[in-house]
């Protein structure tokens, strides 16, 4: 285990538990809080935990995936971190127009999901890695002969956003045909996955 990863979402877990009982009284927002801090403690065991090897860089890996999430998967037991994109939080909750809350993360790792089916993907590392995870862009192939960039399928998807930080703003087509359309979460109202994190910034857009 990565203790220094593990130690700061503790830490926050442990304030939040604090927060919430020395305030004399339980509220939905204090409870949002402790849920959130909560989830990080998951994701950290989980990035840490030795399930799977160190970042990968070389040559594009070839396989079927296990999807994690709207976008990270592990492919021949490398952990792959989408490049250029941040999807919904697996823990985030969105609302649908006169239809009322859902689970937007869970939506988000269902597409990507949908978007694989039974193809096998390539994931092509581009040398760097976030939180022990490889940074690659991944395709998988069209029936016409093509490739179908997987990352921009997720931001068009409606459950991932272009992170021009990263991407330079290669995905930004994407995303203004998906809010255009309504397509995912822009059908409604959600917090962009960075904001929830509380983590401005992150993708380079505040």
């Amino acid at each position: 285990m990565n203790l220094p990863r593990f130690a700061a979402p503790a830490a926050a877990l442990v304030a939040a538990v604090i927060a919430l009982f020395s305030s004399g009284q339980i509220s939905e927002a204090g409870l949002e809080r402790l849920a959130r801090a909560a989830w990080r403690v998951v994701v950290s065991l989980q990035d840490g935990g030795g399930s799977t090897s160190r970042p990968y860089v070389g040559e594009p890996l070839v396989g079927r995936p296990r999807i994690i999430d709207g976008d990270t998967l592990d492919l021949n037991g490398v952990r792959v971190r989408m490049q250029g994109i941040d999807a919904l939080e697996q823990d985030q909750r969105c609302t649908r127009r006169g239809q009322g809350g859902y689970n937007c993360g869970i939506a988000g790792r269902d597409a990507l999901i949908a978007l694989v089916g039974r193809n096998t993907v390539t994931c092509t590392p581009d040398g760097t890695e976030t939180h022990g995870r490889t940074v690659a862009i991944c395709t998988i192939p069209t029936a016409n002969g093509d490739t179908l960039d997987l990352n921009g399928a997720m931001v068009r998807s409606g459950y991932a956003f272009d992170c021009p930080r990263f991407s330079k703003g290669r995905y930004a087509g994407e995303e203004s045909a998906a809010r255009a359309e309504g397509a995912g979460a822009w059908a409604g109202r959600f917090d962009f996955p960075w904001a929830h994190r509380d983590r401005a910034n992150a993708c380079g857009r505040g």
